[in-house]
Parts: C-alpha cells; structure tokens; sequence
C-alpha cells in the first residue's frame, strides 16, 4: 500500500448549468501539479456518505481535509467535522478562515482596480442562510481582514438581510463585487451575475473566489505547509 499522503479537497457540489463540477477537477489537477508528494482528490459535502467512503478508502494513509468552503456551518460540522478524526486524519478550517484568504482576495481586488484613483467601495457577496447563522458571521469576519486594506466592505447575502441586490443598489461608483462562491452553477454563476448585470450602477470590478487563477497556488501552498512539505 503506498504511504503517500491524500489531499482530498472539500466541496459543496454544483447545481444548475455547471453540475458537472468540471472548476473543482480543473482545481484538483492543479494543486494535484503543486504538490506531487501526494495524491489530490475531491469530496462532495452536499452528497451523503461521500467523506465517509473517500476518508475510510485512504486506509492508514495520512489524510488531509481541506474545506472550500466559506463558513463552518452545517456542512462543515454535519457533513465533514465527524468523519475526519483520528491521529492520521486532519480536517483545515475552511477556506475563508485561512490567515492567507483575506490578503489573496485584497490581492486580487487591486489588480483589477489599479487604474482606479481612489479605492473602490465593496461589496463582498455570501450565500447566507433563511436562518442566520455561521455563513453570515464567517463573511464578515472576511470582510473585517479585508478592510486593513480597503476602507469600506460591505457584505450582502443571496438568502438573508441585508439582501446583496439591495446593497448594490445603494452602491455609488466606483464600487466592486466579490462573490464567496467557489463554482459556477447557480450561486457562483447565475445567481452572481444577474446582481452584477442589472446593478444600478456597474461594478468596475466583479469576480467569484473560484474564478481566480491564483485560487489552486493557495490551496497547494496550504496543504504544502500542513503536511510540512518543503
């Protein structure tokens, strides 16, 4: 049996036009390239017993659990937290917790903005909850790194007060937009750009976290220091 470690990268699953997840393969391959010392794969949160089945086939082999995911709400705790256990098991925060996220993000918002004399106001887009609770609270807390950088963040959600439509309405130029979303199915893809295209006044910047080629560099380079890869 090969001693090699496993990556597995956890994601929520696409619906709508994108429910092949062919982003999260095209991720996968890529960290896959990273971090040749190990073998990378996907799990699928949003399909019971998947974690189960992929965490027990890795047998005695040391296991890495990387969340891409933007809140440790319900599918963290349910779906992953319960089955990666055990001395050869490690389950990372999610995504949006990771000390390197926030910064990669303001990264990203200056390059599109660079042209811009003055920062543009945000809007940072979160799925939300019909109950809120910790997608609403992990957005914000990515909303407050981010603003060390840039001065005014608002956030808004598809599924809960504050409404991120009715925050772009009241946003004045030069604003942004920057969706917590990983895939492009009917969050990440429609749902996101329906808000930017009918906005009152268009972003000068929009793009979702799974859209940015950068995005596989960080995943490695996460998985590279928590396994202690050189």
């Amino acid at each position: 049996m090969s001693d090699r470690p496993v990556i597995l990268l956890a994601a929520h699953g696409e619906r709508g036009g994108a429910a092949n997840n062919a982003r999260l393969a095209g991720i996968v391959e890529q960290v896959g390239a990273a971090a040749p010392e190990a073998d990378v794969g996907s799990i699928l949160v949003n399909v019971e017993g998947v974690v189960e089945r992929a965490v027990e086939a890795c047998g005695m082999r040391r296991v890495l659990v990387l969340p891409l995911l933007f809140s440790d709400g319900y599918f963290f705790e349910k779906r992953l937290k319960p089955f990666v256990t055990g001395a050869a098991r490690e389950l990372a925060p999610p995504l949006a917790m990771w000390r390197s996220f926030a910064p990669f993000l303001g990264d990203n918002l200056a390059l599109r903005t660079i042209s811009h004399a003055a920062d543009p106001r945000v809007l940072l887009v979160a799925h939300g909850s019909k109950q809120t609770g910790r997608s609403a609270v992990c957005a914000r807390a990515v909303a407050q790194a981010m603003q060390a950088r840039y001065g005014r963040i608002d956030v808004g959600f598809l599924e809960e007060a504050p409404f991120a439509a009715d925050v772009a309405a009241d946003m004045d130029p030069p604003w942004a937009a920057v969706g917590l979303f990983l895939g492009e199915g009917v969050h990440g893809g429609e749902d996101f750009d329906v808000l930017v295209s009918t906005a009152r006044q268009r972003p000068v910047a929009a793009f979702t976290v799974g859209e940015l080629p950068g995005l596989p560099r960080l995943i490695a380079a996460e998985a590279r220091e928590r396994l202690g890869m050189p």
